[in-house]
């Protein structure tokens, strides 16, 4: 199949009760309230650690507001008991600026969730990226250069991050291999006027570092 990683599919053919139950609901709000969702898509933070020249979300003011570990961890609990399967932590800031987020996604897999993040890869030591390797379904990096230089600049960050995400990206690969895990790990880049010349670049550095996929997203 052309798509091996599913990145432009979904899954509701796997689940034709859940969606009989909502058609059959209709327009009923006391029934469908009842129907949770199989995927959820959960913003655990307001702010990032970059500005990057391309994202939608300045308006949002990158507020350094987070949801409550407690709080987090109950509702999690909660859509595992209704029937969510998976939750992708991405949004509107960078998810793993999130206290403990290593933490939130091991319980994910206590409690039988399917986990993902979509993440720049910068703010996150050895130890939790071992915990997100070993937890995680799938891992996408926003990495949207070939070289520091030109990272620094679309991401509106220190040119010592392009090193820093490099970096987790091989200790993660490394775990992942030594470990026997099945976490997919892949890079997406976001193709600008300003990138267009180093895509070439950029996918010689994941084929290097073995990454799975290189999305080049327009």
């Amino acid at each position: 199949m052309s798509d091996k990683y599913l990145i432009d599919s979904h899954k509701l053919s796997l689940h034709p009760i859940r969606v009989a139950k909502w058609k059959e609901a209709k327009d009923n709000w006391e029934k469908l309230k009842k129907i949770y969702p199989v995927y959820v898509e959960i913003s655990p933070y307001g702010g990032c650690n970059h500005r990057c020249t391309f994202c939608a979300l300045d308006y949002m003011g990158y507020e350094n507001i987070g949801l409550e570990f407690d709080v987090l961890k109950n509702t999690l609990t909660n859509m595992a008991k209704n029937g969510v399967k998976s939750v992708m932590f991405a949004g509107e800031g960078e998810p793993l600026l999130t206290k403990n987020l290593d933490l939130i996604v091991e319980h994910c897999s206590e409690v039988g969730i399917d986990t993902s993040l979509t993440t720049n890869f910068v703010p996150a030591n050895k130890k939790a990226v071992h915990s997100y390797i070993k937890n995680c379904s799938w891992i996408k990096v926003s990495l949207n250069a070939g070289t520091a230089e030109n990272y620094a600049k679309i991401h509106q960050t220190n040119i010592k991050d392009f090193e820093g995400v490099m970096t987790n990206l091989k200790n993660a690969l490394e775990y992942r291999k030594e470990h026997n895990l099945k976490c997919t790990i892949g890079v997406q880049m976001v193709l600008l006027p300003e990138n267009k010349d180093e895509a070439i670049i950029l996918a010689q550095k994941c084929k290097e570092l073995g990454v799975d996929y290189l999305v080049i997203k327009p």
